[in-house]
Formats: structure tokens, C-alpha cells, sequence
């Protein structure tokens, strides 16, 4: 039976692994947290992010007529 050999040590995996932690840890910090749904809707980073060719319409005024059946 053939054994494969890895170029990364356990040591240095671990000390990736640990990085990786740390690196996601200070990220978390950093971005914005939110409770709930109401919070994050009513911040000031909360838009549609729509290509510039769609339209916003209002719901009682559609852009196409509507068959009532």
C-alpha cells in the first residue's frame, strides 16, 4: 500500500486553521450586526441592488394590463 505524503505539516495546518479563525473572529466584529430583520431593513445601507434598466413601479399601477379572470 502506497502512502501519500502531504507538503503541509499537522503544525503548520493548524497554524492556517488557527489564522483562518482568528481572521473570521475580527471580521464578525467588524460588519454590522443585527437583531432581527426590522433592524436591518431600517439601517441605511439597505437598497435594492437592481441592474439600471429596472424600474420601480408602485403595486396599484402596474406597467402591463391585468386580465381580472
Amino acid at each position: 500500500m502506497s502512502k501519500f505524503h502531504s507538503i503541509v505539516s499537522r503544525r503548520e495546518f493548524m497554524k492556517g486553521l488557527g489564522l483562518a479563525g482568528a481572521g473570521i473572529g475580527a471580521a464578525s466584529l467588524a460588519a454590522p450586526s443585527f437583531h432581527d430583520l426590522d433592524e436591518m431593513i431600517s439601517s441605511s445601507g439597505a437598497q435594492w441592488k437592481r441592474a439600471w434598466w429596472i424600474k420601480n413601479l408602485e403595486l396599484e399601477k402596474p406597467a402591463v394590463e391585468l386580465d381580472g379572470a
